[in-house]
């Protein structure tokens, strides 16, 4: 079965949804919170989305930085408590990556969905929009942690 790009695009709505869900209500000194030594903190993995995020827009020819992504990638170690941006820059940056990706899946062409991937990427099919479709679901992923790390923070549900 052949899926339409739009229910891709509409993840990545969701997910944003779901994220702003997952940060409502969590005070700023809560943001570096860990619930064990072997845990990430919620400005980390928002701080992951964000970055990973950025790369959709970068797959479509728009280039966004995300801030301080170095801290952010894959495997990176934690750092210090004050190299990490404020939750307030965070979600800006959330904001600002989101609008980005939006307008560039709003106007990407059949033609450069089906274009295959780059080599050695995790693309759900060999194509750009299956390299698309991966970070949708990559995003899916974390936000279950974040959902996870604001219940047992003490600030809530995100869903349900």
């Amino acid at each position: 079965m052949k899926i339409d790009f739009s229910t891709i695009e509409k993840m990545f709505q969701t997910n944003a949804e779901w994220v702003d869900r997952a940060i409502a209500g969590v005070p700023p000194e809560a943001w570096l919170a860990r619930p064990g030594n072997g845990s990430n903190h919620l400005t980390w993995i928002l701080g992951h989305m964000i970055t990973a995020r950025a790369n959709v827009p970068r797959i479509l020819g728009k280039d966004w930085s995300a801030p301080r992504k170095e801290l952010f990638t894959r495997g990176s170690k934690l750092a210090a408590p004050e190299e990490y941006p404020e939750s307030a820059a965070m979600k800006q940056a959330w904001q600002e990556v989101s609008q980005l990706l939006d307008a560039s899946l709003a106007t990407v062409s059949e033609s450069t969905l089906t274009q295959p991937a780059p080599e050695n990427s995790p693309s759900l099919d060999g194509t750009i929009g299956g390299y698309i479709a991966f970070f949708s679901l990559h995003e899916s992923y974390h936000i279950g942690q974040l959902g996870y790390l604001k219940k047992q923070l003490g600030f809530g549900q995100t869903v349900g």
